[in-house]
C-alpha cells in the first residue's frame, strides 16, 4: 500500500510538474505575443504618420523625435530661463519620442511655456483671402489634466493657429486673426474661439445660439447645450490616449471691423478617440475671419497648454500634456490609423433662423495672449444679451 501511494504521489508531482512548465510556456508565448504586437503596433503607427505626412497637399509636418530640432522652437513660461516643453521617449503617438508640457502646482497662467512653429520656414506657405487649409495634430491628456479646475482660470488652450511670421516681422501668439481650440471654464468640452481681441473689440467664440433649444451651443455640429451638456451629443476629453483634432479654415473676405459682414469663410473642427473615426463637433460654414491687415497671414501654430488668470497660489497635482504628429495640409488630412466614416465629415446640426428681437449669444473671451507675446486680460466672460443686429 505504501508503495502505490508512493506511486501516486510521484505521478500527481510530475503531472504539477507539466502543468506549471505548460503554464510557463504559455506566459512565454503570450509575452513573446504581446512584444510582437507591440512591435507591429509601433510599426504601424509609424507607417501610418508617414503616410498622412505623404498626402497630397501636404505642406509641413512635425514629429518631435528630436530635442536638437524641436528646441529652436520652444520658449520657457513668461520671466523663466527653464524650458517645461521637452521631447520625451516613454510616451508618443509614434517616432520616437512626443513634445510633452509640465503643469507643475502654483503656477500661473503661463504654467508651461509653448511650442511655435512657421508653415514653411522660409515663409513661403501662408494663407490668405480665397485660400483654405488644415492642421491636425496628436494630444494626449494626464488624469490630473483632466480633473483638476484651476482656480481663477478661463480654460487651458491646446493650440492657436495665428497670423505668419514675415520678413523683419515676428507674430507672436496674440494676434487679430488667430483661431483657438480650448477647454473653455474646464468644462472637459473641446471649444473654440477667433481672434485675440481684435474682432469688434472681442475674444469670439464660436459656439451658436439655437432658438430650438433655447439654448447656446458649444459644438453647434453634435448638438451640445451650454446650459445642459451631456455625453454624448458633448465631444469631450479622454485621459491617457493619443486623441487626434483637425482644424479646418477657408477663408472668405477678410472682416475689417466695419460692421459690413460677408459670411463667406468657413472655421471646422474634427475630434477623435484613439483609433476611433473622427467627429465633426464644429462647423461654421457662414463665418466672418477678422483680419484689417492685408499683409497678415495665416502661417504659424501655437502648441501650449495656457490657462488666462490661472491662479498662482493654487497647489493642485502636476499634470502633463503630451503632443505628436502634426500635420498641416492644403487638403483634408486622413484620420489616424482608421479610415474616414461616412459619418465623420457630415453636415452639422442645423437649427431654424433666429427670429428678429429673440435671445442670442455672444460669447467674450477675454484672455487669450501669452504674457509678454503682445496682450493680456484677466478673465474670461461669457454673457447672453438681446440681439440687436444679426447674430454673425
Amino acid at each position: 500500500m505504501a508503495r502505490f501511494m508512493k506511486t501516486i504521489a510521484l505521478a500527481a508531482t510530475a503531472a504539477a510538474l507539466v502543468a506549471l512548465a505548460s503554464a510557463e510556456v504559455r506566459t512565454a508565448c503570450k509575452a513573446a505575443e504581446n512584444a510582437k504586437n507591440h512591435e507591429t503596433s509601433a510599426v504601424d503607427a509609424d507607417s501610418d504618420f508617414r503616410r498622412r505626412c505623404q498626402a497630397p497637399g501636404v505642406v509641413r509636418y512635425f514629429d518631435f523625435d528630436s530635442q536638437e530640432a524641436a528646441d529652436p522652437h520652444i520658449y520657457p513660461p513668461s520671466r523663466q530661463k527653464s524650458k517645461r516643453g521637452k521631447i520625451v521617449r516613454d510616451i508618443k503617438a509614434s517616432g520616437a519620442g512626443s513634445l510633452c508640457f509640465e503643469i507643475p502646482s502654483n503656477t500661473p497662467a503661463d504654467t508651461s511655456g509653448s511650442f511655435w512653429l512657421n508653415f514653411k520656414d522660409d515663409l513661403s506657405a501662408q494663407f490668405g483671402e480665397g485660400d483654405e487649409f488644415y492642421v491636425q495634430w496628436r494630444q494626449r491628456f494626464s488624469p490630473e489634466f483632466l480633473k483638476t479646475k484651476y482656480q481663477g482660470g478661463g480654460g487651458w488652450k491646446q493650440v492657436i493657429i495665428g497670423e505668419g511670421d514675415r520678413p523683419g516681422k515676428t507674430a507672436y501668439s496674440c494676434t487679430q486673426l488667430e483661431i483657438v481650440v480650448v477647454n473653455g471654464y474646464h468644462k472637459g468640452i473641446v471649444q473654440m474661439y477667433h481672434s485675440c481681441g481684435g474682432k469688434d473689440g472681442q475674444y469670439e467664440g464660436l459656439e451658436v445660439f439655437a432658438p430650438k433649444v433655447n439654448d447656446m451651443l458649444l459644438q453647434n455640429a453634435c448638438g451640445c447645450r451650454y446650459q445642459k451638456p451631456t455625453f454624448p451629443p458633448c465631444v469631450g476629453y479622454k485621459a491617457d490616449q493619443w486623441m487626434s483634432f483637425q482644424v479646418h479654415v477657408k477663408i472668405g473676405t477678410w472682416y475689417k471691423n466695419d460692421k459690413r459682414y460677408h459670411r463667406d469663410s468657413t472655421i471646422e473642427l474634427w475630434v477623435a478617440d484613439e483609433r476611433k473615426p473622427s467627429t465633426l463637433v464644429i462647423s461654421r460654414t457662414d463665418y466672418d475671419i477678422a483680419n484689417n491687415n492685408p499683409a497678415a497671414k495665416y502661417g504659424k501654430i501655437w502648441l501650449l497648454p495656457y490657462n488666462t488668470g490661472k491662479n498662482p497660489r493654487q497647489a493642485h497635482p502636476t499634470a502633463y500634456t503630451w503632443y505628436d504628429e502634426l500635420i498641416i495640409s492644403k487638403q483634408r488630412i486622413p484620420d489616424p490609423a482608421a479610415r474616414l466614416s461616412t459619418t465623420s465629415s457630415s453636415s452639422p446640426v442645423r437649427w431654424a433662423a433666429r427670429p428678429p428681437g429673440s435671445w442670442s449669444t455672444t460669447s467674450v473671451w477675454r484672455g487669450a495672449a501669452i504674457e509678454g507675446a503682445g496682450a493680456t486680460s484677466p478673465d474670461t466672460q461669457l454673457r447672453l444679451k438681446r440681439a440687436r443686429r444679426p447674430i454673425r
